[in-house]
């Protein structure tokens, strides 16, 4: 029979050593949606997608915000957003989305 100890123990230290990460990642998001919200006026905001979901999100995975009240200041938030990270980020505007209370009920709410 074939022995996965130490392939089982190298797995889990990476979804370990991941998992850190994408906390971290939450971190730097919530900091930069924060400078939006006094910077241009953003009313509401929510981290959305794979960030949130650890078996989801893995090093290639883009950043998935949802803001509200500030819909021609879109692309400053992806800017700073984006800044903060260093991933490509997607802005979803709630003041547009057909589905915004679906963003609203499952996304992580950081303000509004």
């Amino acid at each position: 029979m074939f022995e996965t100890d130490v392939l089982d123990r190298a797995l889990k230290s990476r979804r370990g050593q991941r998992n850190r990460e994408r906390v971290a990642l939450i971190d730097q998001v919530v900091s930069a949606l924060r400078v939006c919200r006094e910077k241009y006026g953003v009313r509401e905001a929510f981290i959305v997608g794979s960030l949130l979901i650890a078996h989801r999100w893995d090093d290639k995975s883009d950043v998935d915000v949802a803001i509200g009240g500030a819909s021609e200041r879109v692309l400053d938030v992806m800017k700073v957003v984006e800044d903060a990270v260093k991933r490509d980020v997607d802005v979803i505007d709630l003041d547009l989305h057909r589905s915004a209370d679906r963003f609203r009920e499952k996304g992580m709410k950081i303000y509004g």
